[in-house]
């Protein structure tokens, strides 16, 4: 049994779709599963030990990627992008079973086109999740609670620990992660609130040592929130610190308490570590699509209608609306 997954691009779609892997080996014990994407992501699923295969979209020549799928001899091909292209290359593959999502223009690449559940089944899972564990339904593989993880390799968590030991710390610390910035503006919770939340941790849990994570073009922001916070929350921040890529990113994550911050990647991460996670969702954010975990006892989730129902208006998202709600969370992953 060959099984192609197609999810073209986008991390957090990617870590997601890794819901499936599990149930697919489960219900197919010798199946070999290959997961289509673009290169650039592939960082997400190292050390997966469901995924067998890999296969790297290729735009520059469509027509052979076309004709290497097809002489792979798929058995089933679940689309998980489900966009005209990939849809093409479902139909191009000649697996006798293709499976995607019902839309008026991509049904006829499907020999079963599903249409998405409105309505999630479990509170802890979201749509995101659910929808693409819809698409095992036409096999036969029936839902169950299924959360995405990230899988760090031996020499990658020996890596981690010589990061922070270069940075005088040990995974004894009580080490706080930041998801500093949104991954745009609009995404991104107000540089002066931020650091109040900063300065509220220290302040309460005054032997923490911050990591903050950022993009290299985020460096302005960072000082600029550096120069914000109080003298004593800089001492607490490792200034230092930082990490070449996603592996390294993810490797430390996994040694740290918990990581809190802006909802995005780093947050998506975090949960599939099993790391405790304090997520704050911006505005035009839904909290439902993203919402999800494994540790619904310990993860929180923060979204400013949760507290000035139908604004959009980040800067009254203050944060002393949730200062309790993270001084309760501090204390329960912190020593």
């Amino acid at each position: 049994m060959k099984i192609l997954i197609i999810q073209k691009k986008f991390m957090g779609d990617i870590l997601v779709s890794s819901t499936t892997f599990p149930l697919l080996k489960k219900k197919f014990q010798d199946a070999e599963i290959t997961f289509l994407l673009e290169e650039k992501h592939q960082q997400i699923l190292k050390g997966n030990p469901y995924v067998d295969h890999v296969i790297f979209w290729n735009d520059k020549s469509f027509m052979q990627m076309m004709q290497d799928i097809r002489k792979q001899q798929f058995d089933i091909v679940i689309d998980l992008y489900s966009k005209i292209d990939t849809g093409l290359l479902a139909l191009a593959s000649g697996a006798k079973i293709r499976i995607g999502f019902f839309k008026k223009y991509t049904q006829f690449f499907y020999t079963h086109p599903v249409k998405r559940r409105e309505i999630a089944l479990s509170e802890n899972t979201t749509l995101g999740i659910e929808h693409r564990l819809q698409l095992l339904e036409p096999l036969n593989i029936k839902f169950e609670e299924v959360f995405p993880k990230t899988y760090i390799l031996e020499k990658e968590l020996e890596n981690a620990k010589n990061i922070l030991a270069q940075n005088a710390l040990t995974p004894k610390d009580n080490l706080v992660m930041i998801s500093t910035f949104g991954s745009t503006e609009e995404k991104t919770y107000p540089l002066e609130y931020m650091a109040k939340i900063l300065n509220n941790i220290v302040e309460h849990t005054p032997d923490s040592k911050i990591l903050c994570n950022y993009l290299p073009f985020q460096k302005e922001l960072f000082n600029q929130l550096y120069n914000l916070v109080l003298p004593t929350t800089q001492a607490a921040i490792i200034k230092k610190f930082d990490t070449r890529n996603l592996r390294e990113f993810a490797a430390v994550t996994s040694l740290c308490k918990c990581l809190i911050g802006n909802e995005g990647g780093a947050t998506n991460l975090s949960k599939s570590l099993a790391i405790p996670t304090f997520t704050i969702f911006a505005p035009h954010i839904e909290r439902k699509g993203w919402s999800w975990t494994s540790n619904p006892k310990m993860d929180r989730f923060l979204h400013l209608n949760d507290f000035v129902p139908e604004s959009t208006n980040y800067s009254a998202f203050k944060p002393e609306l949730f200062e309790n709600q993270l001084k309760d969370f501090l204390d329960q992953v912190l020593n």
